[in-house]
């Protein structure tokens, strides 16, 4: 990847995040998604690449007053990201993804609050919001299984594969329906990650970047 502009486009920024989560070996990103959200840990690995292609006047700071990450040039603001990590299960729930404090919608608004505050203060910062959905396969898998994997939101992915059919028809409908919620909000892309198994499941994963629309 190139060494960035602080007025990257999406389709630039998104090619360079995937790069970055695609350093990870497949079957330590299912590890990492089967154990937990992962917002950290994709975040920081995010930051360990952009550093890498940063310019000699930009520093990539996390948690620069309370965005999770942002590239700072001569000491400005000029890239503000934020991150969340969800399981298709919540994206395929309208009242997980549109309502409640603890909904989709919620967190995201949460961020546009954030990221239009910065930009009253700052000009000229591009902004960006990242989403990851996943899945852990469970189909099949006996209640000793399930309790040595020590799999997180085990109960959670295995109501949505129950309610879906199997685990790629929930996959599909979590991310069309996230796909079409974000679509409100500002220009989306989509990657579907290379993620392998964790022990004996399957991990499916997608990485999905908005840059809002200024309102």
């Amino acid at each position: 990847m190139a060494k960035f502009e602080f007025n990257i486009d999406t389709d630039d920024m998104m090619k360079l995040m995937v790069e970055a989560i695609e350093e990870i070996d497949p079957d330590d990103l299912a590890y990492l998604f089967a154990t937990g959200k992962s917002e950290l840990e994709i975040r920081n690995q995010i930051a360990l690449h952009m550093n890498r292609n940063a310019q000699s006047n930009q520093v990539v700071s996390r948690e620069w007053n309370r965005h999770d990450l942002a590239v700072l040039e001569n000491g400005r603001p000029r890239i503000v990201i934020e991150g969340k990590s969800w399981i298709h299960a919540d994206a395929a729930d309208p009242k997980k993804l549109l309502r409640g404090d603890k909904s989709v919608a919620q967190g995201l608004k949460g961020d546009l609050k954030k990221m239009a505050n910065t930009s009253k203060l700052h000009r000229n910062v591009s902004t960006f919001i990242t989403m990851i959905l996943f899945t852990i396969d469970l189909q099949g898998c006996s209640k000793d299984q399930l309790k040595e994997a020590h799999i997180k939101y085990a109960a959670s992915h295995l109501r949505g594969i129950k309610k879906h059919d199997d685990a790629e028809e929930l996959a599909g409908r979590g991310r069309g329906a996230l796909s079409q919620f974000l679509h409100e909000y500002g220009t989306v892309k989509r990657h579907p990650l290379n993620v392998g198994h964790y022990l004996r499941f399957k991990v499916e994963a997608d990485f999905f970047l908005l840059q809002p629309t200024s309102r």
